[in-house]
């Protein structure tokens, strides 16, 4: 029998057989309200914190986009850790209970056995995710949220969650005891989740560089005498306001070179490329303005998936060649310093006033016009296949050689 054939009454018999094994025990009822409690509770409490901090000190003018994150960032990290009791002893499970090899004696074939497996367990996984979508929605009515915003993160969240119901699958298939697959299963999640950016972190000390870099600056005898003459105006005024104190030389600034140790991320960054939590903040569509300026629009909105996805994009673009370190000189006198959108600055006073200030040097813009979710999606979904093709062939009749102790039937 070719163990790659698929039919539909083949898998909705499986899927059957399967759900009816799952849903016709109580826990399956109390293992939902529990979720439905929790997830209202976790909801309820972010909703409250981020519209005090509409009076509060943070000044958030919209607590809509944060409650939002929070909670799709909830119910993903649920969904990864609740995905993998589904399929991690699906097999194996079987297997040591004699039951499995009464599958494999009918005309099913192994495909049909593994992704019927798989289907039911992703679909017994999405009702969990589905009991959090009133939570959602109520997030999405406290705040400017779109509908299509809410589609979008939680079809792609649907999908991670496929892809590690088909991880556990695989592990089942490939280890004998339950203990073990599950251990393994949940292991692959902490990889894909936490590992992968702290493997990030670690390469940081491998592609570090001296780099040359073309600084707009005082000349070292010009700073140190102005740093004499604010320190000295402090001392003077220890209670001033900073009114009257020496305004930065700039008029003496010229250009000069460095060399300068730096990180060179944008060679590791897309290790993290692979977090679930970063697919989903990347997939998050945006508003129309924080297309134009994703930087101020992270920081004023107070949104985690866009203050994610502009990390992750920081991370990939390579260090900056020019400085400008007399705009800086404005931030020891006590002046705001800010960009436009085209990384033009633009400094003003502690009292808002505009001062006239050019810089030769740009702020280099983040782009957001081309996503990267679908590269990590489509690893993701690589890794899941992988482990779903383990499956089907553990699963193929006849047997190769088993473990010692391994029961058949």
């Amino acid at each position: 029998m070719n163990a790659w054939r698929l039919s539909v009454n083949g898998l909705r018999t499986v899927t059957e057989l399967e759900l009816k094994q799952r849903i016709r025990s109580r826990r399956w009822i109390v293992a939902l309200v529990v979720w439905f409690l929790v997830i209202g509770a976790i909801t309820s409490l972010v909703i409250l914190a981020t519209s005090r901090m509409i009076t509060g000190e943070d000044n958030l003018q919209n607590p809509g986009p944060m409650a939002f994150a929070l909670n799709v960032f909830f119910v993903l990290g649920m969904g990864l850790i609740i995905a993998p009791t589904f399929t991690a002893t699906s097999i194996n499970g079987d297997r040591n209970a004699g039951t499995l090899a009464t599958l494999q004696a009918t005309r099913l074939s192994a495909a049909e056995i593994a992704i019927g497996k798989l289907l039911a367990a992703w679909l017994t996984a999405l009702v969990f995710l589905v009991v959090g979508l009133p939570f959602i929605a109520w997030s999405m009515v406290s705040g400017s949220i779109s509908l299509w915003q809410v589609v979008a993160c939680f079809a792609v969240v649907f999908m991670l969650v496929a892809v590690v119901c088909a991880i556990g699958l695989g592990w089942s298939a490939l280890l004998s005891r339950p203990a073990g697959s599950t251990v393994m299963t949940y292991l692959s999640v902490v990889a894909l989740t936490i590992i992968s950016t702290f493997l990030m972190a670690l390469m940081s000390p491998l592609v570090r560089s001296d780099d040359t870099v073309r600084v707009w600056g005082l000349p070292p005898a010009v700073e140190s005498e102005f740093q004499t003459k604010v320190d000295q105006y402090w001392l003077d005024n220890p209670d001033g306001n900073g009114t009257g104190q020496p305004q930065p030389p700039v008029d003496k600034c010229t250009w000069n070179t460095q060399s300068v140790m730096n990180v060179h991320m944008e060679r590791v960054w897309w290790i993290t490329v692979i977090n679930p939590f970063v697919i989903v903040a990347d997939a998050a569509p945006l508003p129309p303005e924080a297309y134009a300026d994703l930087s101020r629009y992270a920081s004023e909105a107070a949104d985690p998936l866009a203050a994610i996805r502009l990390g992750v994009r920081s991370l990939s673009q390579p260090p900056a060649t020019e400085r400008d370190d007399c705009i800086e000189l404005y931030a020891r006198v006590g002046y705001n310093i800010d960009y436009d959108a085209d990384g033009t600055v633009r400094v003003t006073t502690a009292s808002g006033t505009p001062v006239n200030v050019e810089s030769p040097v740009k702020r280099r813009p983040v782009v957001v016009d081309s996503p990267i979710w679908p590269w990590g999606l489509g690893a993701n979904l690589l890794i899941g296949a992988t482990f779903l093709w383990v499956a089907v062939r553990r699963l193929t009749v006849p047997y190769g050689q088993l473990p010692t102790g391994t029961r058949v039937a």
